[in-house]
């Protein structure tokens, strides 16, 4: 039996980046070391259980990856990592976007900062809803919970409609 995810408050912030790309960035505080963290970034076995793509090998060296989306539809688009120095940074390129993962000490275990880059600016409350989720799942996963799936019609169940709304009052200023 799956259980519910963890909450997380809406927060994040999206702004420009170099190119006319834009920087979804969200921050969560993780009640797990760092190494745990790290762990459950770059084990595929483990990334499989939270995040919105299922990587073809562990993601703890550079190179190419297979990052396909858990929608089995999906073809399985070429990805890389492109760095991945324990247990600090993940940097990744998926689809066209830049994904990278940044974790520090906190207090209460490790910070975690996501910043995911793209180019289109009107789809960015649709990408932090849906990071919103899967930062949820890896909370739960961390935390040892059978969390339930956030992708595809899973994550409207999971509450994303509302989540969307609330990032785009949040990014408007609303």
């Amino acid at each position: 039996m799956t259980e519910p995810l963890p909450q997380q408050p809406v927060r994040g912030a999206v702004g420009p980046a170099a190119h006319g790309r834009w920087a979804l960035v969200l921050d969560r505080e993780l009640a797990s070391t760092a190494e745990e963290v790290w762990a459950a970034l770059t084990e595929a076995e483990q990334v499989a259980r939270w995040a919105p793509y299922t990587p073809g090998r562990d993601l703890d060296s550079p190179g190419p990856v297979a990052l396909p989306e858990t929608d089995p539809a999906d073809p399985a688009p070429q990805g890389a990592v492109r760095a991945a120095e324990p247990p600090r940074l993940l940097a990744l390129a998926w689809y066209e976007d830049g994904l990278r993962f940044e974790l520090s000490p906190a207090d209460t275990g490790t910070a975690l900062r996501l910043t995911h880059v793209f180019s289109d600016r009107e789809r960015a409350a649709d990408r932090a809803a849906g990071w919103h989720l899967c930062l949820a799942a890896l909370a739960g996963v961390l935390d040892g919970l059978d969390v339930p799936p956030v992708t595809g019609e899973a994550a409207r169940e999971q509450g994303w409609d509302q989540l969307r709304d609330q990032y785009a009052d949040l990014f408007e200023g609303r």
